[in-house]
């Protein structure tokens, strides 16, 4: 009897000591998400992208907001940031990365120290961040030519991605 008592107490003892590890965020898929987010957005040109706002022939294209195919992602952003359409910067960064980040993480894009998306950021989301156990960053340093025929510049800027679990 005292045997299968001291084998209940050590069964419990594990189950308790190996549930409260499956509560804390893992690091590297937080970290692997940050990674991934800002090489998609650095990596992925405006013309390979398949999005009736931001692609080829879509909104922003027809209207003139987009006129070179060959941007990344994350140059586009930079060339609304450089020419101050921050609000167009962010229903742009929302549109394109809306599907690439699975919904129980939260992520924020930061051009040169200003907040790009989630540029007015709601109170559920500052709570979750304050209060998240895990925030990771990763960082890149982009430019874009606005203009060919000046060779006008747009950056260098730095471009972080914050993520974190909510």
């Amino acid at each position: 009897m005292d045997a299968v008592l001291g084998l209940m107490i050590l069964v419990m003892g594990i189950f308790l000591i190996t549930s409260s590890y499956v509560k804390s965020p893992q690091q590297a898929q937080v970290g692997l998400l940050a990674d991934d987010l800002i090489n998609f957005l650095s990596r992925t040109k405006i013309k390979d992208l398949n999005n009736p706002y931001a692609g080829i022939g879509g909104e922003l294209w027809n209207d003139g907001e987009i006129t070179d195919a060959d941007n990344s992602l994350m140059q586009q952003t930079g060339e609304f940031y450089a020419k101050g359409k921050l609000d167009i910067a962010e229903k742009f960064v929302k549109n394109v990365s809306k599907d690439a980040v699975p919904a129980q993480f939260r992520y924020e894009v930061w051009i040169d120290g200003i907040i790009i998306y989630p540029k007015n950021p709601s109170a559920e989301h500052l709570s979750s961040k304050s209060s998240t156990e895990l925030l990771l960053t990763s960082k890149k340093i982009s430019f874009s030519i606005i203009n060919k025929t000046t060779s006008a510049l747009a950056g260098p800027y730095k471009a972080e991605v914050f993520v974190w679990e909510s």
